[in-house]
C-alpha cells in the first residue's frame, strides 16, 4: 500500500533536497517511497508553487473552481429542461381550453 504524506512533509523534504541539506537516495529511504514520487513532488512544486501538493481530499483552486462551475451548469441544465416541460405542459392546457 502507497504512504500518504500531508502537504507540509512533502515540502519539507523538497526543501531539504534543494538546499543540498538531503538528497534524494535518503528522502527516499526516510519516507520508504520510490525516487520518482520525490522527484514528482519536486516538479509539481516548481511548476505550481504554493498551489502544488494540495494533500488529500483537496484540489488546486483552479480545479475547485472548474468543478464548482461544472456543477452550477449541470443545476442550470436541469432547470431549463424543467421549465420547458413546464411551458409545454401549461401551452398544452391553453390549447385545451380554448376550444
Amino acid at each position: 500500500m502507497a504512504a500518504h504524506f500531508d502537504r507540509d512533509t512533502k515540502v519539507a523534504y523538497v526543501e531539504q533536497i534543494e538546499s543540498g541539506k538531503l538528497t534524494v537516495t535518503e528522502a527516499v529511504r526516510e519516507l520508504g517511497c520510490s525516487r520518482s514520487t520525490i522527484y514528482s513532488w519536486i516538479k509539481k512544486l516548481s511548476e505550481d508553487g504554493e498551489h502544488a501538493l494540495p494533500g488529500s481530499g483537496h484540489m488546486k483552486p483552479d480545479l475547485e473552481h472548474q468543478r464548482r462551475l461544472e456543477r452550477e451548469n449541470k443545476q442550470l441544465k436541469n432547470e431549463i429542461e424543467f421549465l420547458k416541460k413546464a411551458a409545454a405542459y401549461f401551452a398544452g392546457d391553453q390549447r385545451k381550453g380554448t376550444r
